[in-house]
């Protein structure tokens, strides 16, 4: 029998008997689970977020790491970040659109302002986004399934090639999505095997591009997820991070609230419908639903980015409507 035979029927017989830990999920061990590590490419620039499970000698996990670095050192995190602060302090059109203004018991503007500020940070001289940011971890291949093979190093070695099976990290906390569900960009969850608070992008997050790349004229007259980028995705993201709204007159964890018809309020009709006071009227929940936030500073930004002229304070005459109805 030649030795390629004896491998193929040694790994047969190894995955045979760990059938049941393959069809439990919860179960899988991990040997030796790796450390985030800064940007592997090149030179960091200063805060950025962490990077976990990136194997750079494949070519898809590059064009990601890019992605990831770009998005921070290129300036685009701190630009939305940073209008949507300017929109929430000046309580114009694109604040106004996602969040209501102060009343008796709550000053939402300053709230909203405070959040996106760790996001932004104090100046670009104590980095290329706010301090918070470069604690964050993005982890590329979630939980790796690897098994333990007591006959030989050889068949771990197969198991950490580019080819080894993974499932979203996901799979370690009971009850949460993953990237198997439809329409998923993207979440954020500790991870129970490694104890790390964690971003993972899905597959459909590498589709959008740059807010910078959109074109103002195909857009409509109101906000829509036609100005859609994987920034906003990424700051959608950065809000759920237990360092983010309880470290701020939030006081709580910025989640993913749903509307009056129990759907995510998500994109710019349901952010706006939770709101409005002909749909959902539910003001309180918009400062701890991490798509007002996204959202608002996308549209803060593309308005900023694509009105005509000088007059860069009046952004509501690029947008001229709200978002419509949701249920429409």
């Amino acid at each position: 029998m030649s030795l390629l035979n004896i491998i193929s029927l040694a790994l047969v017989v190894a995955l045979t008997r760990a059938g049941p830990i393959l069809n439990n999920p919860s179960r899988v061990l991990r040997r030796d689970a790796p450390a985030p590590s800064a940007y592997p490419l090149d030179s960091a620039c200063g805060n950025e977020w962490q990077y976990l499970n990136f194997n750079t000698t494949v070519a898809t996990d590059r064009v990601h790491l890019q992605t990831l670095h770009d998005v921070i050192c290129g300036g685009e995190m701190r630009a939305i970040s940073s209008y949507g602060q300017i929109s929430a302090q000046n309580v114009n059109a694109p604040y106004k659109r996602y969040f209501p203004e102060s009343d008796d018991e709550d000053d939402y503007p300053t709230n909203v302002k405070d959040v996106l500020g760790l996001i932004a940070g104090a100046s670009s001289t104590d980095g290329a986004i706010g301090t918070v940011v470069g604690t964050f971890v993005v982890d590329n291949l979630g939980k790796l399934l690897q098994l333990r093979f007591p006959i030989s190093s050889v068949f771990d070695s197969l198991w950490q090639s580019p080819l080894t099976p993974s499932i979203d990290f996901a799979a370690n906390v009971p009850g949460a999505s993953d990237c198997t569900v439809e329409g998923t960009l993207a979440y954020t969850l500790e991870d129970q095997v490694d104890d790390l608070e964690k971003i993972h992008f899905c597959d459909l997050s590498w589709t959008r591009g740059e807010a910078s790349d959109v074109d103002c004229a195909s857009l409509d007259p109101f906000p829509s997820t036609k100005m859609d980028s994987f920034s906003r995705i990424a700051l959608h993201e950065m809000m759920h991070y237990s360092s983010i709204g309880p470290n701020t007159p939030v006081g709580e964890t910025i989640g993913d609230c749903k509307n009056a018809d129990s759907e995510p309020a998500n994109d710019p009709p349901r952010v706006h419908g939770l709101l409005d006071p002909n749909q959902d009227d539910n003001p309180a929940v918009t400062e701890i639903n991490a798509d007002s936030y996204a959202w608002m500073s996308l549209d803060a930004w593309m308005s900023q980015n694509c009105i005509a002229g000088s007059d860069t304070n009046n952004w509501a005459s690029f947008f001229t409507q709200n978002p419509p109805p949701y249920n429409e």
